[in-house]
This record gives structure tokens, sequence and C-alpha cells, in this order.
């Protein structure tokens, strides 16, 4: 796109009440954003109404493109619009996408196959567990890793494809330029030094409550499916899953504990169809995606373990398993245990959590 034209496709993003489907409401009626910023306000008065008008009057007064352009340039942020070759073609699909993507790190071809990852931000240490693991499964299979880079299961997705050298994507509710939540910003900087942190609201923008549903919308149109891994029933996820079906993606859910409040939202995707996820494979089988051999790498051969850990960890799952229980299925003594335990944590093939709990980390 032309740098002229880019500047009134940003300047239009600014303004308040302009939606993606007034904007390319103008769009249609005008050729070009250019032409529409030029327009009499009676002529935009009848396509987007007074209050959207007033709004372009209060940005138009104090609108400085080349002053955007710069701002830009400063953080090393990039921009797509939606006419441009390399704007997700995913994203393309979906209802009102947004007219304008504010990019930092850099969006490829390969993103096409992505997977979002989103649940609550409150996980138990499992839910954490889990969420890493399948960002990291994912990752190791070619796959993007979509999120939202929210406290929580977002994180945690994020993490396990860094982790792996894949590519992950996150989608903020305010505009680049500032880090919500504030403690993510490390993981920003990764993030866009290994994929891209996106976003379709201008610099400056607050993360205000109302700004995260549409952010949604962009986390399920980016991805072929979503997975939520721990939600209550009136979660955030869950609307990003029912957008997800909207667009016509797939919706997984990572089954827990019946006693557990963040079970309830991805049992409830169950019962209404949403594919029940035990391991990646079950993604990768739905989404019609080939196993790569490389994740072959990653698994255990027991040939290599000590007859004390082998049997511990025969006993180990994907679910936690109290340090008790692990003693009495295996048949050994309480210092056997734990001595074999920690071998197998060093390893890198078992995980402990709180309350002497442990689970197969492979």
């Amino acid at each position: 796109m032309h740098e002229t034209e880019l500047e009134y496709w940003l300047a239009w993003n600014q303004v308040p009440g302009v939606g993606p489907s007034r904007f390319y409401k103008l769009q249609r009626e005008f050729g070009s954003m250019k032409q529409a910023w030029l327009a009499k306000a009676e002529e935009l008065e009848l396509l987007i109404g007074a209050k959207a008008v007033a709004g372009w009057r209060k940005v138009k007064r104090h609108w400085d493109g080349q002053n955007e352009f710069a701002r830009l340039e400063r953080y090393h942020f990039k921009v797509y619009c939606y006419p441009d070759v390399a704007y997700p073609a995913n994203l393309k699909q979906i209802p009102d996408p947004p007219p304008v993507l504010y990019c930092w790190g850099g969006l490829e071809y390969r993103d096409q196959v992505a997977v979002a990852v989103v649940g609550t931000r409150n996980p138990t240490p499992v839910g954490s567990f889990h969420a890493r693991e399948l960002g990291a499964q994912l990752s190791r299979q070619g796959l993007t890793v979509v999120s939202g880079m929210a406290r929580g299961i977002d994180s945690f997705a994020h993490q396990g494809a860094l982790e792996t050298g894949g590519r992950t994507i996150a989608v903020l509710g305010c505009g680049l330029d500032v880090v919500y939540p504030p403690e993510n910003r490390k993981l920003m900087e990764s993030i866009a030094g290994q994929g891209a942190v996106i976003s379709e609201y201008p610099l400056g923008t607050p993360p205000l409550a109302g700004n995260f549903p549409a952010r949604n919308r962009i986390i399920s149109g980016l991805s072929l499916g979503v997975v939520v891994v721990e939600a209550a029933r009136d979660s955030g996820s869950l609307i990003t899953a029912d957008l997800a079906l909207e667009q016509g993606r797939e919706v997984f859910a990572v089954p827990g504990n019946i006693e557990n409040e963040g079970s309830r939202g991805p049992h409830k995707l169950i019962r209404e169809g949403a594919v029940l996820v035990e391991n990646y494979q079950d993604i990768l089988a739905e989404l019609a995606i080939p196993q790569l051999n490389r994740d072959e790498l990653g698994t255990v051969q027991t040939s290599d373990l000590t007859d004390l850990e082998a049997r511990v960890y025969a006993v180990l799952d994907r679910e936690p398993v109290h340090i008790d229980q692990i003693q009495r299925k295996a048949a050994l003594t309480a210092a056997e245990v734990n001595f074999t335990l920690t071998q197998l944590e060093l390893k890198g093939i078992a995980k402990r959590f709180p309350g002497q709990l442990y689970l197969r980390d492979r």
C-alpha cells in the first residue's frame, strides 16, 4: 500500500466509533480512505452516523501522519492492512476482520498453520503444565501457537512454544506500546523476537475491558482451531471458543478434575461437541495435520532408565499421582521412591507439584 493511503488507514483506525464494519463501508463508498478522510461531514454522517463523525472531527484536529510513522519506526513496529499480501490469510476469512494490524516482530506464511491455546488467568499447577506442554508439543510439530499473552494459561502456552524454538503469536487488547500485564514485559520481548505481538488497536490504547472480546475474535481467526485449558463457565476463553465455531474453526477442550472450577468450562464445551484433548496428537488428527518424526526425539527410552527408575516411571501418569500411591503401586520403600523421583526430575521426565504430587513429563 502506498504510504499516502496507509496514512489515512491509520488515521481512520484512530476514530472512535469506526469499527471494521463502518471502516469497510467508507472504503467501498469513497474508493479510498484518503477520499473518505477528505469528504464532507454531511456525506460521512449518512454512512457512519453523527457520533462517529464527531470522533472523526476530533481526530482530524490533531492528526499528524508523519509523526505516526515516526512513532512506529521508533518502536520498530510494522503495520499490515487488509489489502496487503502479507496480511494473515486466515484472518481475511472471518466477518469484519481488523482493517489494520500493528505488529512487533513479523508474520510469516507458515503462521497459517496455527492453533490457539487459551484459558484461565488463575490456573492450577496441572493446568499450567498442560498449557506449556501443548505449546511445546504443537511447536515441535511446526505449528504456530497463538494466544492472548494474559496471565496464566496464555502465558504458559507462549512459553512452551518459545522453549522449543517455535513460532508464537500474542494478540493484545491494547496498543503495542502498552505492556499488559506489566509483568509480561520479558515474555512480550521474547515473543516479538521469535514470532509476533499484534494488535488492532492504535498505539497508546489502554487495556480496557471492552477491548478483549474483540481481541478474542483475532485469536480464533488466526487459528485453525482453539484449545481451551481450564476455564470457568463464564470465562472469556469460552467466548473465544464460541467465536471459533462462528468462524468455522475447530474447538478443543482439555478435561480436568471435576472438583476444579477451571474444569467446568472445558467440560461444558465437551458436552456441546468440542473435541476432547488428551494429547497433541488428538489436535493433529482432528485437523488432518500429519505428525512429524521430529517429535520422536522427545520420547523416553525406558532402556536408558535403571530398574528402579523404570518401575517408578511406569506408575506415573499424565494426571498427578500422590507419592504414597506411587510407593504402593511400585512396591518400593519411601526412601527408594523419593530418591528415584528426584532422579526422574533431573532427567526431565517427571514433574513435581505441591502436595507431593507427581506426573509424567513426557
